[in-house]
């Protein structure tokens, strides 16, 4: 009987990524923390955490910040799971590292409120969790033993649900533009934040875009069928796999999601790809160390995936409409276990955002002359080009892509925030802009400019050298200092 092929290496290969994708992921949240969540931050997590506390348990909101959640901590927090990320990329105790680091982004997340709510915050976190059963024990192991069949099996299943779930979800959502192949040519001008590259691509022919939406439906419903196939058939599902995750990267910035999913698809291949690439690169691999499995982690392992992989897939049965009424049934379940958000549902752009809303803020100090706040990132000036800025994800340009989702006066608590603080603490907040219009005092007034954005034609950019073009919508009342309790 021919034995499976081997995934050691590729699994050390992978752990490596992974250490990397978590590092990023703290340094960018230590970059912006303070703005995010400190004392004078936009959702201060003190106030957050007085109002949960008469009511919440730790297993309910289960982060570290209930021991202290000063400036000082959520700072040291950030920089002790980029500590530990360096530790899992180094081999240096992985396991132990790989759980701290789980457990640091989870305090972050199961706190973060508006601004890591999403998907790729619940996929690094689930894939952390899923990767402990590959990650070798010990303080520094050296020699590399073959991981258990089950759990390589565990990450190949998310895998296939990250695509499959994501593909499903888009055509039982009954988005149009998707049953049409349409969904494309309004995607890289409505991304949160697109890159000049995607204004590139926005220019294709619509039987290009159709082709794009085909391709999407090829990779996610198609491909993952692969994922268990034959050899050469593995190569053709990872390589449109990677090529999907690559075209993403170069239009849109989604952070590290789109690296981390790029690293996940690496559960397509097996050991003897990397042989053969090192073979081309003239780099030997040493064969792994067979050992003996106990049966009862083979038992345990088993158990896990029994109750795993069923869940997961009752967990997106409500997607289908004639399951919906499993959303009651499976409530307790559901409640259980979300606030670890360490089993998730996938359901990336199931429907499409047709029409970009920007708000840009202006002050001014007569009532007269107003000045624009441009943010670092997101949409403002239509001569600036679209920034590449993943791995980083700056929280507040990409959540102020939903401010204006629904075409509603904006009352997010974090923005109405981020208006009080322009008024009575602007050195907070002036990390977010590319400049200060208002250095030395803060401005008298402020109001609210609603634009609805598109990107340029070509004949547009060569003559005015812009990328965006903007209507304005309104204006929005005059606000000044009075207007917002310090």
């Amino acid at each position: 009987m021919r034995e499976p092929p081997g995934r050691a290496h590729l699994c050390v290969l992978f752990l490596r990524l992974l250490g990397l994708t978590l590092l990023v992921a703290f340094l960018s949240l230590l970059s912006q923390v303070d703005v995010l969540y400190g004392s004078r931050g936009l959702l201060p997590l003190q106030h957050y955490l007085e109002a949960l506390r008469p009511t919440a348990r730790m297993l309910r909101v289960p982060t570290l910040f209930w021991l202290s959640c000063s400036d000082t901590a959520l700072q040291v927090a950030a920089l002790a799971g980029a500590l530990l990320s360096g530790g899992l990329i180094a081999n240096v105790a992985p396991r132990y590292c790989l759980i701290g680091a789980w457990l640091l982004y989870l305090s972050y997340a199961c706190v973060g409120q508006a601004f890591l709510g999403f998907q790729w915050d619940n996929l690094l976190l689930e894939t952390a969790f899923f990767s402990l059963f590959i990650t070798p024990g010990g303080l520094r192991p050296r020699v590399m033993s073959a991981p258990h069949p089950i759990a390589i099996f565990l990450m190949q299943w998310l895998l296939f649900r990250l695509h499959v779930e994501s593909g499903a979800a888009k055509l039982l959502s009954g988005d149009p533009t998707w049953r049409s192949l349409t969904a494309m040519i309004d995607y890289y001008e409505t991304a949160p934040l697109p890159t000049w590259l995607g204004w590139y691509a926005h220019q294709m022919p619509i039987w290009a875009h159709k082709a794009c939406a085909a391709f999407t439906f090829l990779v996610e419903l198609i491909a993952p069928l692969c994922i268990w196939g034959p050899r050469r058939l593995r190569v053709v599902a990872f390589l449109l796999m990677a090529a999907m995750q690559l075209s993403v990267i170069l239009t849109a910035n989604y952070g590290f999601f789109n690296y981390l999913s790029l690293a996940l698809c690496l559960f397509v291949l097996d050991d003897t790809h990397l042989q053969w690439l090192r073979c081309r690169l003239g780099l030997s691999i040493p064969a792994p160390v067979r050992r003996r499995v106990a049966r009862w982690q083979t038992a345990a392992l088993a158990v896990l995936a029994l109750v795993l992989v069923p869940l997961s897939v009752i967990l997106f049965a409500p997607f289908y409409r004639p399951l919906a009424g499993l959303n009651q049934a499976i409530t307790p379940v559901r409640a259980a276990i979300a606030p670890f958000r360490s089993l998730n549902i996938y359901h990336l752009f199931a429907t499409m955002t047709l029409v970009r809303r920007e708000v840009v803020i202006e002050g001014s100090n007569d009532g007269t002359r107003w000045m624009a706040y441009e943010f670092r990132y997101k949409p403002g000036d239509p001569r600036r080009a679209p920034p590449f800025v993943a791995p980083h994800q700056p929280r507040v340009d990409f959540q102020l892509w939903f401010l204006l989702l629904h075409g509603r006066q904006p009352r997010d608590r974090y923005f109405q925030n981020l208006l009080a603080r322009l008024f009575h603490a602007p050195g907070a907040v002036a990390g977010l802009f590319s400049h200060q219009p208002f250095p030395d005092a803060p401005p008298r007034f402020i109001r609210l400019a609603f634009y609805r954005y598109r990107f340029t034609d070509w004949a547009t950019r060569r003559a005015t050298g812009a990328w965006w073009q903007r209507e304005l919508l309104r204006y929005s009342e005059t606000f000044s200092a009075a207007s917002f309790r310090h």
